[in-house]
């Protein structure tokens, strides 16, 4: 009966607009492991998963990087001085990233 199934009608179309915007992506100042925390000092832009290795150049902009990402799958990579692990959002739906400045940030807006 399609009728007892109105009620998660609401819930579902919340939780598709909800999908359809996607969340700034940013790289955390920090990343902590253990008792060691690790200062983020870099960031890369993949077009697709890094894994595949398509690296983007930036434009450079003052004291930031900048990528316009018209028909792009970005991936933004953040790294940290001191370690080799790192942090990667795949920023779907953004339309620019930036990096740079002091301290340094990186991050990419819808």
């Amino acid at each position: 009966m399609w009728f007892s199934r109105l009620p998660y009608l609401p819930m579902a179309m919340v939780l598709l607009a909800c999908q359809a915007r996607a969340a700034p992506s940013a790289c955390p100042s920090v990343l902590q492991a253990g008792t060691t925390k690790y200062v983020l000092d870099n960031a890369s832009l993949f077009d697709g998963p890094p894994d595949e290795m398509a690296d983007l150049v930036p434009d450079p902009a003052g004291g930031f990087d900048r990528w316009n990402l018209a028909a792009v799958d970005p991936y933004l990579v953040c790294r940290f001085a001191g370690t080799s692990q790192t942090i990667t959002f795949h920023a779907a739906g953004a339309k620019d990233c930036e990096a740079g400045g002091n301290p340094f940030q990186a991050f990419c807006r819808s």
